[in-house]
């Protein structure tokens, strides 16, 4: 079980190494990414090595980012470390299908509640809008001077995972830490311009996924499906889609089934104001935020929606 540490130690643990293999999460998403890139160029900054590693393919939206040019999908060739950080990854199985090197003392920097305390050492804070808000704060208080890119990767890691600080894990420390990161070079319009733009593709997917919107539990559940075809059109920026049954008025829970295999579905949650959708989706092995979390179900996606609604009609 990891031993939970302070950001005071985690900075120490980044002060005392030298060569990092840095790991992101399988389906990732703009804090993960965010996260990744704005370490790896943190730790340059402080004159380190390091390796990214994202075990899956990275959604274009991101691509603005610089340094996401620089993420490998698996450890490269003949490198060795002496760390492995592991960012915004509440467990081992998320990095996917690569080999950790052993007998490397690791640390996971996090915010979801659902941790699992898979490394040696674990800085956790689940009040936390997003795991660059973690960062962040350690970069502002050790002083680093962050680039514009760097700055960019924060801002979009924060803004992504609180909804551009409209869902409930906002707080003034969120908006503080984004305050600081314009100050510093970030550009919200850069930010925006590029996350707003679509493709024909991305729109006659959502089309597809809202063309299957239904309700249960007195319209309190919203629920959508990407089937196989929509997943093979956009399945990399799935969880987009996630908030066409979230926006509907009186939804308190929105489920997102996509088609993974023909008897696998896997899930994203979102709740509004009160439900505990990680409860959810820990139910179901999954994990995740107490407002946002995704879980796998080794049941065709009409089987998986029944099971769901029967667990989800229980914290409603």
């Amino acid at each position: 079980m990891a031993q939970k540490i302070s950001k005071e130690e985690a900075f120490q643990f980044l002060e005392k190494h030298t060569r990092f293999l840095l790991v992101g999460h399988i389906r990732p998403d703009g804090d993960d990414i965010g996260s990744i890139c704005a370490l790896h160029n943190a730790l340059e900054s402080m004159g380190k090595e390091a390796d990214m590693v994202i075990n899956d393919e990275l959604p274009d939206r991101f691509n603005f980012i610089e340094t996401t040019r620089l993420i490998n999908r698996d450890i490269p060739e003949g490198r060795t470390y002496d760390a492995v950080v592991f960012t915004d990854l509440a467990n081992r199985e998320r990095a996917g299908e690569i080999h950790i090197p052993e007998n490397v003392e690791s640390l996971c920097i996090d915010h979801h509640v659902s941790n699992e305390g898979y490394t040696d050492y674990l800085y956790l804070r689940e009040n936390y809008a997003a795991t660059a808000e973690l960062l962040a704060e350690m970069f502002f208080d050790h002083g680093l001077k962050l680039s514009r890119d760097t700055c960019n990767a924060l801002y979009l890691a924060l803004g992504t995972d609180s909804g551009f600080f409209k869902f409930s894990c906002t707080s003034s420390h969120t908006l503080l830490m984004a305050s600081k990161l314009v100050e510093m070079g970030a550009d919200p319009a850069f930010i925006s311009n590029h996350l707003d733009v679509t493709t024909a593709e991305s729109m006659k997917t959502y089309k597809r996924v809202l063309d299957t919107l239904h309700f249960a539990a007195d319209g309190k559940i919203g629920i959508a499906y990407m089937d196989k075809q929509s997943m093979e059109m956009d399945g990399i920026n799935s969880d987009y889609y996630v908030s066409i049954p979230r926006k509907v008025a009186g939804v308190e829970i929105a489920f997102l089934l996509k088609y993974q295999e023909e008897n696998v579905t896997r899930v994203s949650l979102r709740s509004r104001e009160y439900a505990d959708v990680s409860q959810l989706a820990a139910h179901f092995g999954g994990g995740g935020h107490v407002r946002a979390a995704g879980c796998t179900i080794s049941l065709p996606m009409e089987e998986a929606e029944a099971e769901l609604v029967k667990e989800a009609e229980k914290i409603l």
